[in-house]
């Protein structure tokens, strides 16, 4: 039986509960209450502090259900099935790049550790330990943000380049030469909510559809969704999607590390994982509004419901772009007619492919006095 309502645990209507506690005094007492008299008052206070009562108990026994409970009880829940709330996970630069203006007669050893910041609050540090070769004037490594989250996440090249720690009293610039990224703030309540409910499914290695996904959504907290499919026997291919889109090659490389796993996967299956294929698209319209309405008003009110759309659209894999769906996107108050010019059809997408949208184009084209 699918479950679609919000149980009941108790009763937390005010009206019924001061109806019933007005019944009660009237019974035993044998006089009848009228709303001005102190007693109703006095009663009313009660509902109300019964109503509340009763609201924090409906609240706490929802806690004992996974589609309804919040942290720390859905941590708690997720327990009983061996599912834990994945951490945070700190952003990295590939390429930290250490330069000196004029070559060293000596190699120099720049330490792992050493700290670098984009400003006061975000500062990376080196993984490894890195040499300055004698003669040469640069050395790349790579580096970590020292607090996990998305903090790190976004600095573009050159922005991380004061260097905080003296190496060796040389005199070394440094930038980085590749956007941080990687970051991830602790697993979602609504993330560690969908993968408890798919543990079950990993209790066995038979390979199911389901098991793979939950394996998947395992190796990290902005994996949104997984395509698990099966193009021949014997031959599992996954694609996960990120919350901001194509997955990295770290993170490529760790979804197959974990469901290639013997423990994981059946023996006969060979796992194989890729970034999702994108289907880019973009939305150009024109908009026919009532006479009357603001034009402006009208386009930032119809550019923020598509956005929206075409954000939610992206957010999972395999949505289609129907046609009619976007042109009801654009019709917020105020327009009168839609014209799309881009796209010109619906767009059919694979179950491993997303629908991104690269760019959003709105303008009012006329007036209709209708």
């Amino acid at each position: 039986m699918a479950v679609t309502t919000e149980p009941v645990f108790i009763e937390r209507d005010a009206d019924a509960i001061t109806a019933e506690m007005i019944a009660k005094y009237e019974a035993d007492s044998g006089k009848t209450l009228y709303p001005a008299q102190a007693e109703r008052l006095l009663l009313d206070i009660i509902a109300y502090r019964e109503m509340l009562l009763r609201s924090a108990i409906q609240n706490a026994a929802k806690q004992n259900l996974v589609r309804y409970a919040d942290a720390p009880m859905l941590d708690y829940l997720g327990e009983l099935v061996g599912t834990y709330r994945l951490s945070a996970i700190a952003a990295i630069i590939k390429q930290l790049l250490f330069t000196v203006e004029t070559a060293l007669l000596t190699d120099v050893l720049i330490p792992a550790g050493t700290r670098v910041s984009a400003s006061d609050s975000v500062i990376f540090a080196t993984d490894t330990d890195a040499v300055l070769r004698a003669g040469q004037l640069s050395v790349t490594v790579s580096a970590t943000c020292t607090e996990a989250g998305t903090i790190g996440n976004g600095w573009q090249p050159a922005q991380v380049s004061t260097l905080l720690d003296e190496v060796d009293d040389v005199d070394f610039t440094v930038k980085n030469m590749t956007a941080s990224s990687g970051g991830s703030d602790d697993e979602s309540n609504d993330h560690l909510r969908e993968r408890i409910m798919l543990a079950p499914e990993a209790f066995s290695t038979a390979g199911s559809r389901l098991a793979y996904r939950y394996h998947a959504m395992s190796a990290h907290p902005d994996i949104v969704d997984v395509a698990v499919v099966s193009p021949v026997p014997g031959t599992v291919a996954l694609y996960p999607l990120m919350s901001s889109g194509a997955p990295s090659d770290a993170v490529i490389a760790l979804v197959e590390s974990i469901c290639s796993d013997e423990k994981v996967r059946p023996l006969t299956d060979t796992v194989s994982v890729a970034a999702p294929v994108s289907v880019n698209y973009e939305i150009r319209a024109s908009l026919v509004i009532r006479r009357g309405e603001l034009a402006d008003t009208v386009k930032t009110a119809a550019e923020s419901a598509v956005t929206a759309w075409a954000t939610a659209k992206a957010a999972t894999l395999g949505n289609d772009i129907v046609l009619s769906q976007l042109i009801a996107a654009l019709s917020v108050t105020g327009v009168y007619d839609v014209a799309v010019a881009s796209p010109v059809a619906s767009l059919t997408v694979a179950e491993y492919e997303w629908a991104n949208f690269t760019s959003i184009t709105i303008n009012v084209s006329g007036v209709s006095d209708d």
